[in-house]
């Protein structure tokens, strides 16, 4: 993609004369593209997409050797702070997963003893989950190090930063989720 300066002054969305990443120059090009368009809310939402996608490689990464998606780790990490068993269904709607997405992470978990299950005494059809005994100790071991690379992903930005950046997301989620 050619590297474009929107017109003016070089100000791409408000944000300085700092770096530049891809959404400056996707914004950049459309706006020599498409003048006409407001183009302020590609620089809030494709930054919130490709943080997303960045992310999540990351932890794909860091996660791999555990023999772990980011998805399953979401999984073990709400049955290792739920106070009691958790249903499937439950599990779907707290992470937004779909049932048969959460059905085939629960067979793997449960195969490589992450989770352990059990019939729900109030639905015989169904069943619960909890975290095994191991899998809630190897979940407690490689949490702190999980919890490192996820600081070490907003290192470049100070307390202050951090705050403002969490306080932010706060807002657009509890609408979003509303």
């Amino acid at each position: 993609m050619t590297s474009v300066t929107p017109r003016g002054t070089g100000d791409v969305g408000g944000l300085g004369d700092g770096p530049r990443d891809w959404i400056d120059h996707t914004q950049a090009r459309w706006a020599e593209l498409r003048p006409e368009l407001d183009l302020a809310p590609l620089g809030v939402v494709g930054r919130l997409l490709r943080a997303a996608q960045l992310v999540m490689a990351r932890c794909e990464a860091y996660l791999e050797p555990f023999d772990l998606s980011r998805a399953e780790f979401d999984i073990v990490s709400a049955l290792c702070r739920s106070d009691g068993p958790i249903s499937p269904g439950d599990l779907t709607r707290q992470l937004m997963f779909t049932g048969p997405a959460t059905t085939k992470r629960l067979r793997r978990l449960e195969h490589a003893d992450w989770i352990a299950r059990s019939v729900n005494p109030d639905d015989a059809r169904g069943f619960l989950i909890v975290a095994s005994d191991d899998g809630a100790r190897r979940f407690a071991e490689l949490l702190p190090g999980y919890l490192g690379l996820e600081a070490s992903l907003v290192g470049v930005l100070d307390d202050d930063e951090r705050t403002v950046l969490a306080a932010t997301l706060r807002r657009l989620l509890v609408d979003w989720d509303a």
